[in-house]
């Protein structure tokens, strides 16, 4: 167990997370650049380029992306990847989780985020365009530069309205690419569909302002002039007139677009470098082999701390599975000495268990839904007599559990009552907590607030679909591969197990599409993420159950397998499923 412990797991995902900021860094450092050559334009050729060097060389740009960019993005973005991330079972957990000193964090800073984005944009022209407050014009005194004030606040806003369309976000789900791709090939393809939606993605938030501005606005203006004892000398810009200025709100668009774009870039490129295989050891570590820190693939498999890293030994064991035959080899190989299947018995083990824990959330879900649908139309009638049933089923069949379980009291006070008396009464005033649990969860307000929610733990279950996606895969082709590759036959012995694992996921993953709990309309990116890797998942169960019977075919009848598991795979032997 101390070994396992000083196996550090993240360190696969760190150094890939420092590379991927560091290439983020170097992306916004050129789209910069070419904003300032553009800003700085110039007939005289000289002063041009004069100017744009120093305004790269500047002081304030250099604590940008030395604080601003790789500090506090490695903050706001990176730790997701490290942690997996808890279950909320309602809307009112979901509301509390968002005021957690982690998620207020983050939400800090990308308020801070947004600020810097458009105060960085506006200290790049020349003049006082990063000034809040200048001297009057007309007026004596200072005054305050309203359309300066109006963008820094909507890039406080967009800082805002970016955390909380990702914090309200319930899950986030992993995306890895079918079809291997370079990493300029990924980047090309997101930065195309980024680009694409960004206008769109852009112009709600832009909207949200302006009538938040309009509303409050003369509030928010009176609290800066009040602190700050300026004035302000011209119209000011919560009326219709100033608000709806073709150049204000492009460049409002344009401040918000950066903005949302350097999030999802960042985004981007760190799911480009962390979703990429990375080939695991296999050989387990022995009594002569000093370097207990060695992570192996068998180890990985079973790291649910770290889903990113989890996902990582499923796809390097698929791959193995489909495309490796040196690995392989390693894999049915024999320990010497000993003449054990250790390699494979430890990959197996590990890669069964996970699949059966995703079975039998799968079943606890549908089977919830089920009890639910039954009971909802009948609650008040069945009350009264679950209250008498469960007297009497406690006191008639229960007497030896009850009599075992019940601990001498010290108070003699409390003699006089039977321990049979003091537990039916607990369970009475138990029984009665949970009927009134009941009935408020039966009105539709209430249980729309704090009723645990079905989608919620679908979507939640879900995020482990992927690695049982890759884990059914690895599992039905090295079961066919081992026909001719196992040349020890140390497969053939999980042979049944394996039928009946595959068998009893494709049965559970039936069952909840039959539940109709995905079929509802999606209404956020969470819900047709579940929706599509849940079909993903559905198709994959009976490819990997098609592969296998159809390839021990002719052996059927020699794996010692359940009659009721070999009718079950009839349909599939007569490609009728």
């Amino acid at each position: 167990m101390f070994e396992i412990n000083r196996k550090d797991y993240s360190g696969l995902l760190k150094k890939r997370m420092l590379v991927a900021l560091i290439c983020n860094i170097a992306l916004q450092f050129i789209l910069l650049c070419s904003l300032i050559f553009i800003i700085n334009l110039n007939l005289n050729i000289t002063l041009w380029m004069q100017n744009t060097w120093d305004s790269i060389l500047s002081l304030k740009l250099r604590i940008y992306f030395l604080i601003f960019v790789g500090l506090l993005q490695g903050i706001i973005y990176c730790n997701y990847y490290l942690h997996r991330q808890p279950y909320i079972k309602n809307r009112f957990e979901k509301l509390q989780h968002i005021f957690t000193s982690q998620y207020l964090l983050r939400g800090i800073l990308s308020v801070l985020m947004g600020c810097n984005v458009v105060w960085l944009h506006l200290s790049l022209k020349k003049g006082n365009h990063n000034l809040l407050i200048d001297n009057c014009n007309i007026l004596y005194g200072s005054c305050l530069i309203e359309e300066h004030y109006f963008l820094i606040i909507g890039g406080l806003w967009t800082g805002f309205y970016v955390f909380l369309t990702t914090a309200w976000s319930n899950q986030r789900y992993f995306h890895f690419n079918i079809i291997p791709l370079t990493k300029f090939s990924k980047f090309k393809t997101g930065i195309c569909t980024i680009l694409s939606t960004l206008t769109y993605i852009s112009f709600w938030p832009v909207i949200y302002f302006m009538i938040g501005y309009y509303l409050m606005g003369s509030y928010m203006r009176e609290f800066i002039l009040s602190i700050t004892s300026a004035q302000i000398e011209v119209k000011p810009l919560d009326s219709l007139s100033r608000l709806l200025s073709i150049s204000l709100i492009f460049y409002l668009l344009a401040y918000q677009s950066v903005l949302i774009f350097v999030s999802k870039t960042t985004t981007l490129l760190l799911e480009i470098f962390l979703t990429e295989w990375i080939p695991l050891e296999i050989q387990q570590a022995n009594v002569f082999n000093n370097n207990v820190s060695m992570i192996t693939l068998a180890d990985v498999l079973s790291s649910d701390d770290i889903p990113m890293v989890q996902h990582l030994a499923y796809l390097d064991l698929v791959t193995l599975a489909v495309k490796q035959k040196t690995r392989r080899k390693i894999l049915f190989t024999l320990s010497q000495p000993g003449g054990h299947p250790y390699n494979w018995n430890c990959v197996i083990e590990k890669v069964l268990n996970f699949i059966n824990g995703f079975t039998n959330k799968l079943n606890a879900i549908t089977n919830k839904h089920k009890e639910h649908f039954l009971s909802s139309n009948s609650m008040l009638t069945s009350l009264n007599a679950s209250n008498l049933s469960a007297f009497k089923s406690d006191y008639t069949y229960n007497m030896r559990k009850l009599a075992a379980e019940t601990v001498p009291s010290i108070n003699n006070s409390d003699d006089s009552k039977p321990p049979e008396v003091k537990w039916l009464t607990y369970k009475y005033f138990l029984h009665k907590k949970d009927t009134m649990i009941s009935y408020l969860l039966s009105k539709p307000l209430i249980y729309y607030i704090f009723g645990e929610q079905e989608d919620f733990k679908v979507e939640y279950a879900l995020l482990n679909a992927q690695s049982v996606i890759w884990a059914i895969e690895a599992v039905s082709s090295l079961a066919i591969i081992s026909l001719k590759e196992d040349s020890y036959g140390i497969v053939q012995k999980d042979l049944p197990t394996i039928f009946n694992t595959l068998l009893a996921l494709k049965v559970s993953v039936d069952r909840l599409h039959k539940s109709n709990v995905l079929n509802k309309k999606p209404h956020n990116s969470d819900k047709s993420s579940a929706k599509l890797i849940f079909n993903s998942l559905r198709s994959e169960s009976k490819r990997s159950l098609y592969r296998i019977t159809i390839g021990f075919q002719s052996y059927i009848n020699d794996l010692s397998l359940d009659p009721m598991i070999v009718e079950q795979l009839q349909s599939f032997l007569n490609y009728k499923e």
